[in-house]
C-alpha cells in the first residue's frame, strides 16, 4: 500500500491545503481501471492526519479504494457565512484534483464518503445534497442533528458559531440541516445507502437515534442503523472501522 501526504493549492479556499491519500499498490483483483474513492472526514478536534495517527492504515491494506483525508478544519464541511468555502471544496474541487491525481473510478456507485462526529455529519450531508453521486455513505457518532452545535452542550461560542452559519437559528431548515434534506426526496428519487454506527454511551445518541427515527418515518430509505457499548472516542470508531470499510465494498449484505 502507499499513504501520500499531500500538498496543494485550492482555488477555493485560496491557500494551500493538506490531504493524505492511500493507494493500493497493485492492479483491482477484478481487472477494471482505476479504483472506488471513499472520502473519509476527520471530525472537530482533528485535521488531515487524525485517521493516520490513530493507525487507520492497518484497516485499509484489505480493501481495494482509494482513501482520501482531506482537511475540514472545524468548518463541519460548510461554505461559512465569515470564512471559507469548505463545502464547494469538498464536495466540488477535491473531487477533481482526485480524479486528476489518482486512478480514480467516478461512477456513483464506487464513489464514497465516511466520517466521524463532525465527519460523519460532513459524509451524510455529501449523500443527501449529492445523491447522484455518492452510492454509499457511512457515519460514526455523527452530528446528525446540527441544532446540537447550536445548544450548550455543542461547545461552541457564538462568534464560531455565527462565523459558521450565521447564527444558532439559521442552520435549521436549509441546505445543512439532515432533517430538512431527508425531507427534500421524492418517493422514486436516487438515495444512497446509509450506514451509522453510535454508542450507547456517547454524547450524540440522542441525535443519531432521532436521525434514525425520521429516516424511518420518512420511509423509501436504505439505513444499516446499529448502537452497542461505547463513548465518543477512537476506541468505540476503530472497533466499527472494518465493519464501515466492508459496508462501502457490499460485503455481507
Amino acid at each position: 500500500m502507499a499513504m501520500m501526504h499531500c500538498t496543494f493549492t485550492s482555488a477555493v479556499l485560496m491557500r494551500q491545503c493538506a490531504m493524505n491519500v492511500f493507494v493500493p499498490e497493485h492492479p483491482h483483483s477484478d481487472g477494471r481501471k482505476g479504483f472506488p474513492v471513499l472520502y473519509l472526514l476527520h471530525g472537530r478536534s482533528d485535521s488531515e492526519d487524525a485517521y493516520k495517527l490513530h493507525g487507520v492504515n492497518r484497516f485499509l491494506v484489505d480493501h481495494e479504494m482509494i482513501v482520501v483525508m482531506p482537511d475540514g478544519a472545524r468548518s463541519f464541511y460548510t461554505d461559512m457565512v465569515s470564512g471559507e468555502r469548505y463545502w464547494t471544496f469538498v464536495s466540488e474541487e477535491l473531487p477533481r484534483l482526485v480524479a486528476v491525481m489518482f486512478p480514480a473510478r467516478t461512477e456513483r456507485e464506487a464513489t464514497f464518503a465516511a466520517g466521524l462526529s463532525m465527519g460523519g455529519y460532513g459524509a451524510l450531508k455529501l449523500g443527501l445534497r449529492h445523491p447522484e453521486r455518492f452510492g454509499r455513505i457511512a457515519a460514526m457518532s455523527s452530528v446528525a442533528d446540527i441544532g446540537w452545535v447550536g445548544r450548550k452542550e455543542g461547545g461552541m461560542s457564538d462568534t464560531e458559531v455565527n462565523a459558521i452559519f450565521g447564527s444558532r437559528t439559521a442552520m435549521l431548515g436549509g441546505e445543512n440541516d439532515l432533517f430538512h434534506l431527508a425531507e427534500g426526496f421524492a418517493p422514486d428519487a436516487v438515495r444512497p445507502k446509509l450506514w451509522m454506527r453510535c454508542g450507547t454511551e456517547d454524547i450524540l445518541i440522542a441525535e443519531n437515534r432521532a436521525f434514525r427515527d425520521h429516516l424511518q418515518k420518512l420511509g423509501h430509505w436504505s439505513l444499516d442503523y446499529r448502537e452497542s457499548p461505547g463513548c465518543h472516542n477512537w476506541d468505540y470508531w476503530l472497533g466499527v472501522m472494518p465493519e464501515l470499510l466492508d459496508f462501502l465494498e457490499g460485503k455481507n449484505q
